[in-house]
């Protein structure tokens, strides 16, 4: 049997067996289940994806141990061509009885996974289940939409060849088409009524063109609309060239007395310098402290946190007795990679306080630059709360079951976060008032 499938998905399966029911993997040897059972075992299946997701569970079914069906799957719409399969079987209690040492325990009956299989679609071996026999327990065989599929691992024997179709013989006589009479009669009639359909089409179609002369002339209607265009934008030059005229007559009538004017302002500002200098230092010298003085408010909010902790913070800050030497006194510290891995670790707790921890700094720094300092930063620092984001897309801070995907992005938040603060760290270290 051919396949016509490029590739096999999820959504191409349709129905699952499975054959040789056992409870043992003995070659499908049912003599336990036959001593202390009725002879069937209720089972069911669980279909998953690669990663683990449920994607179906069927009914129990208990009416054959040679060949067991189940009821067609839904509609399935995953395009993965790996999938999880699981044969689910109830074990009677006088089994695991005779397995159990103390015999005098109660044991109920139990529900074991009797086997488990990781499928490539991709990679099944076609069969005919009418023509093979298949000797392996519990396997399973899958009906796809273009036939039915086994394990590739699977011993199959064929009973018999499969059933083709029978191919009838061409035979060789050789037949003549003829055509009757009244049939050429027919097919000149119709021939006759198409000719005379285009005709009075084309006829109509000339009267309707007839009718509209605006389509005749249409090119003499683009002409005269260009025209008309053409001499407004004239009218509109010439008006244009007529106010620049009256310009330059004023301007050389004003040029004399503009000279003079020009050398009594050059008089008066070399006169002013000094003082507006003088006013410009005074309201930039009031902008600085105002500047520090908003730093030290916003280090005063701060400090209920945790980031002006000795040993934990990322912040240090000596206090000073004047407000000049806030700036030198406030130290700020970059993030240690490794140490702050091994500590999200330990617990869950210690990572809640070490994710609100960096979105403290985070939100520290970002008041800092923009709101105090007006300070460019090289990266974007988007605050959240504990789940505070670097650039709208790298998250800065730990979870509780770390994947691959997001470990790589929280070390590359880290790296941009360690150059905004070393950004900061320079204009701090660089800044003089005056």
């Amino acid at each position: 049997m051919k396949s016509y499938l490029l590739s096999r998905r999820q959504r191409h399966i349709r129905a699952i067996c499975f054959h040789n029911i056992g409870l043992f993997k003995t070659n499908g040897n049912t003599k336990s289940i036959t001593d202390h059972g009725d002879g069937f075992v209720p089972c069911f299946f669980i279909l998953e994806s690669i990663r683990g997701e449920l994607l179906y569970i069927s009914e129990v079914q208990s009416d054959s141990l040679q060949k067991l069906h189940f009821q067609e799957l839904p509609k399935l719409n995953g395009a993965s061509t790996m999938i999880i399969l699981k044969l689910v079987g109830k074990v009677p209690k006088e089994i695991l009885r005779s397995i159990v040492s103390n015999k005098n325990t109660t044991i109920d009956d139990k529900w074991c996974i009797l086997c488990t299989y990781t499928i490539d679609l991709n990679k099944l071996q076609p069969i005919s289940e009418d023509a093979t026999l298949i000797t392996s327990v519990n396997t399973p065989v899958l009906e796809l939409v273009d036939g039915s599929y086994t394990l590739p691992t699977e011993n199959v024997e064929l009973i018999r060849e499969p059933t083709s179709l029978h191919k009838r013989n061409i035979s060789e006589i050789k037949i003549k088409h003829s055509l009757a009479y009244s049939s050429l009669l027919k097919l000149n009639k119709l021939l006759e009524y198409s000719s005379q359909v285009h005709e009075e089409m084309n006829e109509l179609s000339t009267r309707i063109e007839d009718s509209f002369p605006l389509h005749k002339n249409q090119h003499q209607w683009y002409i005269k609309t260009v025209q008309k265009s053409i001499t407004t934008l004239q009218t509109k030059i010439n008006k244009k060239n007529i106010e620049m005229s009256q310009f330059e007559d004023n301007d050389t009538i004003h040029h004399s007395k503009t000279e003079i004017s020009l050398v009594s302002q050059d008089e008066s500002i070399n006169d002013d310098y000094g003082s507006i200098y003088s006013r410009f230092v005074q309201i930039k010298d009031r902008l600085d402290q105002l500047k520090i003085k908003k730093l030290y408010q916003l280090i005063g909010i701060f400090r209920s946190t945790d980031l002006f902790d000795i040993g934990k913070g990322y912040i240090r800050f000596e206090r000073s007795s004047s407000l000049d030497n806030i700036i030198e006194s406030l130290k700020l510290k970059t993030l240690h990679i490794e140490s702050l891995f091994k500590k999200a670790e330990e617990s869950s707790k210690q990572r809640e306080h070490m994710n609100s921890q960096l979105g403290y700094y985070l939100l520290f720094l970002h008041l800092t630059a923009t709101q105090i300092f007006k300070l460019p930063l090289p990266y974007k620092l988007m605050y959240y709360g504990s789940t505070s984001v670097i650039e709208g897309q790298y998250p800065l801070y730990f979870t509780d079951s770390m994947i691959t995907k997001h470990q790589t992005k929280l070390l590359r938040a880290m790296h941009y976060f360690n150059a905004d603060i070393l950004q900061i760290k320079q204009f701090l270290e660089n800044y003089c008032s005056t």
